[in-house]
């Protein structure tokens, strides 16, 4: 079976297409989505409603929390707020009902699905470093977690008594006797210098581990931030993915 995990497509209609689109040249078989569905891009409803059609397996994002009233809009800074603000304008009742219901974790088979940190995942903590990796890893219950949240995506593995902490790769094998911290990246706003979208296809019958890139028409998505009248920095930085 093969899945494709999705996190952080933050309104990105342009990107979202892109990587349903290699998902189905991909043949996968099911969706999971890490959250942060809206914020910073021009089209949430459409995001919305396209991550519900493909999968029910979706946790929330502090970004889709803030936007219905989950989280302190505060708790961002003037860019991120002002997004979320406004998403928070689009959005319908029955999206805004659908965001305020998504769980902050979700099991699926031997992995534990969440957007920022599976061990407090209401305080929307960042693992960005080796250390943090481990400390996650000493305390999970599960084999594999999933996660988003920073942008960046990596592989951490312990395995052997070793840890082994890699930005994208063209495959990881998963070993029996390891357990695996991913961060899938970001779909619609990269922040690891490749513009292009990013997702993970975890094969489970293969048992194995691939970071995808696709590239997707950010002038197009970048047009829609700035028809939104949504800050113009938010379109730039898409451009050169941070």
């Amino acid at each position: 079976m093969l899945t494709a995990i999705l996190s952080d497509i933050h309104g990105n209609r342009q990107a979202l297409e892109a990587v349903h689109s290699r998902g189905q040249e991909l043949d996968v078989d099911t969706w999971i989505c890490l959250g942060d569905i809206v914020g910073y891009g021009g089209a949430p409803n459409f995001c919305i409603e396209t991550v519900r059609a493909l999968t029910n397996q979706v946790v929330l994002g502090n970004h889709d929390a803030a936007a219905v009233g989950r989280l302190d809009p505060y708790y961002f800074n003037d860019y991120a707020r002002r997004a979320v603000l406004w998403t928070a304008a689009q959005l319908t009742e029955e999206e805004n009902a659908y965001l305020a219901g998504l769980p902050l974790t979700l099991d699926c088979d031997d992995a534990l699905c969440v957007h920022a940190e599976p061990c407090q995942p209401e305080q929307w903590c960042y693992v960005q470093s080796r250390q943090e990796a481990r400390s996650v890893l000493d305390n999970m219950d599960h084999r594999l977690c999933f996660i988003g949240h920073t942008h960046v995506p990596f592989i951490c593995a312990h395995t052997g008594g070793k840890l082994q902490m890699t930005g994208p790769q063209e495959n990881i094998a998963i070993e029996a006797d390891g357990s695996y911290l991913v961060n899938v990246g970001s779909v619609g706003q990269p922040r690891d210098g490749d513009p292009r979208a990013c997702f993970l296809l975890w094969d489970q019958l293969g048992n194995t581990l691939e970071l995808i890139r696709t590239d997707y028409d950010i002038a197009a998505a970048q047009e829609t931030i700035l028809d939104a009248g949504l800050p113009s920095f938010l379109a730039q930085r898409l451009a050169i993915g941070q």
